[in-house]
């Protein structure tokens, strides 16, 4: 520091004409109380937005600022800190969309917002990428208090979103005069993009009524191209038409999912779905997108090998649709993406060979195929962070589709055309071949049904098997966070109606990322169990549970029991865990953890994340108070 301040000093005192070594002191000590004050308020005054001059609405991406957690994980406290110290590498975004390609890390993104009006603004914060997984959002004001926070992304239902949308829009107010930090914590297993576009609510209402209109003149296109061509498969049962008929259903379901419209409307009561829907509907889409161009190119019969190779690609799209239930979400999502340019491709090479060849429907074919390998190929590089989000990007696969979808229809249309010909020529030919095809058609079909129920009985067994174990967490063996949150819902109401108390205990192993560090992952996992079974052992009562909160963390809920009782089962689970030993490489060592407690008698109007804030509170300090004890709120301790 004083490297840096000698050189300005010794200017200024050029400047001034102090000469003599008191002079100089004060002027070097002044600078470096002033110059980082003046930096850090360079620093936080950049990139301003001012909510009111906002004209209807604006991109504020360009106004973010951003950082990835890799190896270090900020908490807001850090944020807020951060405030005063400017000590976190925020980094600017110059893009209209912050684009990461499929980056499974946590992202932090800072704006910072200043109404200059003389009356408080409501705006609309729009996140144009409804498939992020969660994004945390939090409204810090001048006083460096948190006055928002809330929560959405595709792991909250719709209705319990700040704002019914099929986006993700957050709503704030900001007082006149005042200058406030909105933070959001994005996490995805999918493609993070971060788009934000700032709204008045007038016009974002506007706005909307003309996009809900194209998006529903969309899939009423797709939807319409379907229902015909099912309806025109049951008159001349060719399958190329129920192909083409699934795939349109299932290029709308990819769409409305993309854009949120599922998760709003279809499935938003169910989690998994909301979360794992697009590794589902996109490998169908391609399956039927494959099974559609088999059959529509006659490829059976003109080029075997190639229709073999076909097979084993609509195959292999079907296993990737059946293993979502089993496979990680971010790495299927890689798996489907990668397969969808190189089957456009193929679909252009096979369809030109055939027109070539003299089959002339192909052409159209082939000019559809062009139109949408170009409308999804921009659209996936744009999903690999190759190209910045733009309107061109996202709206590419909906203009892509309806182009496919007037083409095939074309091409059907001409293909009807040849075949309608061809059946004048040789009626009384074809109603003998027609026959035998039909026979094989149903032969087929029923063969395809035997098999798909027994296909869907074998996955029904797997989701009931799965269904048993998403309760139970696979390291530790006792119940996961998702058991927690039910279990402490039914006893909530339950204490609501019994005006019973109910307490809960945050447990927290001390150091343990340096137990990590020092002894390896593996001895860190055996810690984690041995842990978890002495709480689970420590606990007598049957209405006693405890579960896994999250990394180190355990959580145990209490029935009928006040904040004594909390105390004393907490201080019988301390010493239990600091009695016992646990085995590493070489010896054994000890381990203690912190514990906070907290107690409350419900009544209608409470929640029960109040009781689990006072207990986190608790927790924090006790580890604020030396580890290895228990807190309760407004208490020293109880060791």
């Amino acid at each position: 520091m004083v490297q840096i301040l000698q050189p300005i000093a010794q200017w200024i005192q050029e400047f001034t004409g102090l000469k003599n070594n008191v002079g100089r002191f004060w002027l070097l000590a002044w600078i470096g109380v002033f110059l980082p004050v003046l930096a850090i308020g360079g620093q936080h005054s950049a990139r301003v937005m001012d909510v009111a001059a906002l004209d209807g609405h604006a991109t504020v991406s360009d106004h973010l600022v951003y950082v990835e957690q890799t190896q270090q994980v900020y908490t807001v406290e850090d944020l807020l800190a951060d405030q005063v110290a400017g000590d976190i590498p925020w980094i600017g975004n110059h893009s209209d969309t912050p684009g990461f390609g499929f980056d499974t890390n946590t992202f932090w993104f800072r704006l910072l917002v200043n109404n200059s009006g003389q009356q408080p603004l409501s705006r609309l914060l729009e996140i144009n990428n409804p498939v992020l997984d969660e994004v945390l959002f939090y409204q810090v004001g001048e006083d460096g208090y948190i006055v928002n926070v809330s929560k959405t992304g595709d792991r909250n239902p719709s209705s319990d979103r700040p704002f019914f949308h099929h986006n993700l829009v957050l709503p704030f107010q900001i007082p006149a005069g005042e200058t406030h930090y909105l933070y959001f914590r994005v996490t995805t297993s999918g493609s993070l993009e971060f788009p934000l576009e700032m709204w008045e609510p007038e016009a974002f209402q506007n706005r909307d009524q003309v996009k809900l209109l194209f998006f529903g003149a969309l899939f009423g296109i797709l939807v319409v191209m379907g229902v015909y061509n099912f309806f025109i498969y049951t008159l001349f049962r060719d399958k190329s038409m129920v192909y083409y008929a699934a795939f349109s259903i299932g290029l709308m379901l990819f769409l409305s999912t993309m854009h949120g419209f599922t998760n709003q409307f279809l499935w938003s009561d169910s989690p998994w779905l909301r979360e794992n829907a697009l590794v589902v509907v996109i490998p169908l889409t391609l399956f039927f997108s494959l099974m559609f161009s088999r059959h529509f190119l006659q490829l059976e019969q003109s080029y075997p090998r190639l229709n073999q190779m076909i097979m084993v690609l609509a195959s292999l799209c079907l296993m990737l649709a059946l293993a979502a239930p089993f496979a990680r979400y971010s790495e299927l999502i890689r798996l489907n993406a990668a397969m969808v340019i190189p089957i456009c491709l193929g679909g252009i090479v096979v369809g030109f060979s055939r027109w070539v060849g003299g089959y002339k429907p192909a052409r159209y074919f082939v000019i559809a195929w062009t139109a949408f390998l170009f409308a999804i190929a921009f659209y996936s590089l744009s999903k690999f962070g190759l190209f910045s989000r733009s309107g061109l990007s996202e709206y590419s696969v909906q203009l892509g589709a309806v182009a496919e979808a007037v083409l095939f229809a074309f091409a059907l249309a001409d293909r009807m055309n040849t075949q309608r010909k061809a059946f004048i020529k040789a009626q009384a030919k074809a109603l003998e071949l027609q026959k035998i095809a039909n026979e094989r058609l149903e032969a087929r079909v029923t063969e395809r049904t035997q098999e798909l129920q027994g296909a869907m009985s074998d996955l029904e067994n797997a989701n009931q098997r799965l269904q048993a174990l998403t309760m139970q967490d696979g390291l530790t063996g006792i119940r996961n966070r998702r058991y927690f949150d039910e279990k402490l819902e039914r006893e909530w109401h339950r204490a609501i109606r019994s005006q019973d108390s109910i307490a809960m205990l945050l447990i927290d192993i001390d150091f343990f990322k340096a137990f990590n560090d020092k002894y390896g992952h593996l001895a860190g996992d055996e810690c984690l169990k041995a842990v978890a079974q002495l709480i689970e052992k420590t606990l007598t009562r049957p209405s006693d549970s405890v579960a896994r909160y999250g990394g180190e963390e355990f959580a145990v809920i209490l029935p009928e029991t006040d904040v004594d009782g909390a105390v004393h089962v907490a201080e019988n689970i301390r010493l239990a865990v600091e009695q016992q030993s646990i085995p590493v490489d070489g010896g054994s060592v000890h381990v203690t953890v912190s514990i906070g407690a907290a107690a409350k008698k419900p009544q209608p109007q409470n929640e029960q994340q109040e009781l689990i804030a006072v207990a986190d509170q608790s927790l924090y300090i006790a580890k604020s108070a030396g580890r290895n004890c228990t807190r309760t709120p407004g208490s020293e301790a109880n060791k």
